[in-house]
């Protein structure tokens, strides 16, 4: 008989949760009991847990979100944690041996590598050091180095882009084309722009935007993979790549894919892997550039929450991670490459215990 886990899954409000949960249950060698946990109590995913958590965020209230986690272990005994933001990874990684005393599970790397992951600078710093091509790039550090690094990148030349170090999707992002004479917001609320670089430095001074911590790299103009893995030690157990179809590239949520294994990026994908020697659940961004070589662009000790969309392209990265957790003889899947996919609104059944949950 199949054991029964008590698994503990993060971000249920995501947009893409309802793959993410599916895959986590589709499996015949355990049995899972999805504790579900948000920071929104109108979370959609609650609905298709077994349970469902309030939650601080963890981002601005690390150690009250710490402090839930194990309050709903000392109730629900969480059998294996599950997260799905840098914030969680983050406070993971500090707090490993806390976890171990309370015997729940996780599959996050050491606080040092999911800095070298998700500080962009640091990570492009590191892989080049290690032989990787991952193009030019520079840390801004000033107001000056705002104006005189983005000529060392090509500008006015070639389009350029600053972006936090440190931060999560197109959020910061700033795109410097000199044939723009008025500001274009990308993304509404997202202070995502694209404007000349004079027209830029304006908006990020009236914006209050400090000139630091910051990366200035091209833009480049070409296709860009997801890409899931799950690893130990730098060595893949299993990968699954799409490429992006987006109406809008800097949109915050996926709005569409094509699941693709194209070996130049799976290759790039194992180098990376191998270089930092990671282990566990991992989430890289890797574009194609003008000359058709892979660039690393973003990364994270975690999955992303379109992690799902590997799992219809016939790679159950979810179910795979709880059994490399729990130790659990692997699965074998066959990757579809190929799919088109698109995400849309579906009914599907809830546990009975929700019943008097509306949406």
């Amino acid at each position: 008989m199949a054991p029964k886990i008590n698994i503990c899954i993060t971000c249920v409000g995501g947009r893409l949760i309802y793959d993410i949960i599916r895959s986590i249950r589709d499996a015949d060698d355990y049995k899972a009991n999805i504790i579900g946990v948000d920071a929104n109590k109108d979370a959609h995913g609650r609905l298709l847990c077994d349970k469902f958590y309030l939650v601080p965020d963890s981002e601005r209230q690390p150690k009250k979100w710490l402090q839930s986690i194990l309050q709903i272990n000392k109730s629900d005994k969480i059998d294996v944690l599950l997260v799905f933001s840098e914030g969680e990874t983050l406070i993971i990684s500090e707090n490993k041996s806390i976890f171990k005393k309370n015997k729940i599970k996780i599959a996050v790397n050491d606080y040092n590598k999911v800095i070298n992951l998700i500080d962009k600078y640091i990570l492009m710093k590191s892989l080049k050091e290690n032989g990787l091509d991952v193009g030019v790039f520079s840390k801004i550090d000033s107001k000056n180095d705002f104006l005189n690094i983005a000529k060392k990148i090509g500008y006015p030349s070639k389009k350029i882009v600053f972006k936090p170090r440190i931060s999560r999707g197109s959020r910061g992002v700033l795109i410097a084309d000199k044939n723009l004479k008025q500001v274009k917001h990308l993304v509404p609320g997202r202070f995502c722009l694209s404007a000349n670089l004079n027209l830029l430095l304006n908006e990020c001074t009236n914006n209050g935007v400090k000139f630091e911590k910051l990366l200035c790299m091209p833009h480049y103009k070409g296709a860009v993979w997801d890409v899931d893995l799950l690893a130990d030690n730098g060595n893949i157990i299993n990968i699954a790549a799409r490429v992006r179809q987006l109406k809008n590239p800097y949109w915050p949520t996926s709005t569409g894919h094509k699941s693709s294994n194209l070996k130049k990026i799976i290759d790039y994908a194992t180098k990376v892997c191998t270089i930092l020697k990671l282990s566990g659940p991992n989430d890289f961004d890797i574009v194609l550039d003008e000359k058709g070589s892979p660039k690393i662009l973003d990364a994270a000790s975690r999955y992303s929450g379109s992690v799902g969309v590997s799992y219809v392209s016939g790679i159950n990265m979810l179910s795979q991670t709880i059994r490399y957790i729990l130790k659990l003889p692997y699965k074998k899947f066959r990757f579809k490459k190929g799919l088109v996919l698109r995400p849309y609104t579906t009914m599907t059944s809830i546990p009975a215990k929700n019943e008097l949950d509306f949406l």
